[in-house]
């Protein structure tokens, strides 16, 4: 048959793209908010003149206070272990010292994460005090007293829903983000294990943060050490009869991608490059795969999604995983006896050429009308192969 509706690979990808709420998050983001703890805090903040007092009072019987109250003030837990580790670098012990007030060279950088100065603070030391100090006079400088005092005047469930609509989701935002990217690559995963495939780290489907990635050498192919200038970093990869035979990148976007969806849309380039020469002289030909979706490539296409999918063999987004049971059907990875399209998803036309694009002639064709399903027409799930 004629392609009409996908005889371009980017209708393909955006008649399939995912919202940034339909791609899963592994896990949950970590809220950094406790809002009984933050109205219990600004009950104390009445506007006098020692609550900077009281603020310092509370973070030393409860250092993680800290969370709660950076949050208000709008500055992430990356944010505020590098600008802290920065402000104590130059904290000298004393005027003609080099050395600063953790005992480290003011002429060298170190990072500390918010943990280690919590612990600082724990500690009840001279040295803890002056961290805690300095961690107050920070939060103080971010207008944290006058935020308190304006939520001093609020009830306990006004405290609450403000937490809960307005500062909770900017927190979570970056977390999520992370965490979609690895609730896809899971979904993927679970799609391949489900289905009988062996791939590498074999907990991807259970726990997609367990494992590192595999690297692989940039000529060989061969699982290696990770090395920026000798391997490649690879987020699945698919195996048969102790053999790798395709190597899954994955890119997910549900926000603008920016600088690092071009630089990974070049890595692509040259991934798909190596593949090209390994495969001059083998009659088993190695694929690159991609797992590719999201809305927030929609900034920056040409540059970025549509750079990339150019370079893989097949590519996959969450509404349309089945493509990765039917290319491996092609490839004799496995066997596929039939497939049914959603067509609450998919008009008639769309599925079949759906099908035809990445179908097989031995794979069965169904298609559930409202009143049964009717063989040798087309069904497939928009999520997974079934």
């Amino acid at each position: 048959m004629a392609i009409q509706i996908f005889d371009d690979f980017r209708k393909e990808y955006w008649f399939h793209v995912s919202d940034q709420n339909e791609i899963p998050i592994f896990g949950h983001a970590e809220k950094s908010i406790d809002s009984e703890l933050l109205y219990t805090i600004a009950q104390q903040m009445s506007g006098n003149d020692d609550d900077l007092d009281t603020l310092m009072r509370i973070i030393s019987l409860d250092p993680d206070a800290i969370d709660t109250l950076r949050t208000i003030v709008g500055v992430t837990d990356k944010r505020m272990y590098l600008e802290l580790s920065y402000i104590f670098n130059k904290h000298y012990q004393d005027e003609k010292s080099d050395i600063n007030i953790l005992g480290e060279s003011i002429y060298h950088l170190k990072k500390h994460s918010v943990s280690y100065f919590k612990r600082l603070i724990r500690n009840k030391t001279s040295k803890g005090k002056e961290v805690l100090n300095v961690v107050a006079k920070y939060l103080e400088d971010r207008g944290v007293l006058s935020i308190l005092h304006v939520l001093h005047k609020l009830e306990k469930d006004e405290v609450s829903s403000l937490v809960d609509y307005l500062l909770l989701p900017k927190e979570i935002q970056q977390e999520e983000t992370k965490k979609r990217g690895h609730g896809a690559e899971q979904a993927l995963a679970s799609f391949l294990n489900n289905i009988g495939v062996s791939f590498i780290p074999n907990r991807r489907h259970i726990n997609p943060m367990s494992q590192d990635d595999p690297n692989v050498d940039k000529v060989t192919f061969a699982l290696a050490p990770k090395d920026k200038k000798k391997t490649w970093s690879m987020d699945l990869i698919i195996t048969h009869r102790q053999q790798f035979r395709v190597f899954v990148q994955s890119l997910i976007h549900s926000s603008d991608p920016g600088q690092y969806g071009v630089n990974k849309s070049d890595e692509s380039m040259y991934v798909k490059g190596g593949l090209n020469i390994l495969n001059e002289n083998r009659l088993v030909k190695k694929e690159l795969w991609g797992l590719v979706d999201g809305v927030g490539f929609v900034e920056n296409p040409e540059d970025t999604v549509f750079k990339m999918l150019q370079q893989f063999d097949t590519f996959v987004q969450l509404k349309s995983l089945y493509k990765a049971g039917l290319k491996l059907h092609k490839l004799g990875i496995v066997k596929i006896k039939a497939i049914r399209f959603d067509m609450t998803f998919y008009s008639k036309q769309e599925a079949d050429e759906m099908f035809e694009l990445y179908g097989s002639k031995d794979i069965i064709k169904m298609v559930l009308h409202r009143n049964g399903v009717i063989p040798a027409s087309c069904r497939a799930s928009r999520r997974s192969l079934k």
